[in-house]
């Protein structure tokens, strides 16, 4: 049975609409895809499906070049579904397209911090802080953090 066909028997069916969606998606059909996604949620996803909704739409929103609804869905998800990696690595994606790549690239050092269990990685978590900008006292240390000062490295020899 083709997805258009499931839709056509179940044409109120919040389900048959996100499948519908995503097939259409899958198939490259963006524009379309947006639509039924648009109709899915007017049926009133929940749960994990709305989150998984969201992350698709707003994937295909980028897709479609419609950056600032594309992170505002993605947005949405972080906030409805804390905790979901996928969510936060295609709101980066979202974010970079719109510009906002300081953004996008913290988010993603806060993602690998807080899951990548990696002693190399942990003890350098307080410098990752620092991309907090000028001014910026780390949690841990109370150090000063990045002063905006530029610093030179010369190797021996040289």
């Amino acid at each position: 049975m083709r997805f258009r066909d499931l839709l056509a028997e179940y044409p109120e069916s919040r389900e048959a609409l996100f499948a519908y969606a995503c097939a259409l998606d899958y198939a490259g059909h963006e524009s379309d895809a947006a639509s039924a996604y648009e109709r899915a949620f007017a049926a009133g996803l929940d749960g994990d499906d709305l989150r998984r909704e969201l992350l698709q739409y707003g994937s295909t929103l980028r897709n479609l070049e419609r950056v600032d609804e594309a992170v505002a869905a993605l947005e949405k998800a972080d906030e409805m579904f804390p905790g979901h990696d996928s969510v936060k690595v295609f709101k980066a994606l979202a974010l970079t397209s719109a510009g906002r790549s300081r953004e996008a690239v913290a988010g993603l050092i806060d993602l690998a911090l807080d899951r990548i269990d990696s002693d190399d990685l942990q003890r350098y978590r307080w410098a990752a802080q620092l991309r907090r900008g000028p001014g910026h006292m780390t949690r841990r240390t109370g150090r000063p953090g990045w002063s905006g000062r530029r610093v030179e490295v010369t190797t021996r020899g040289e």
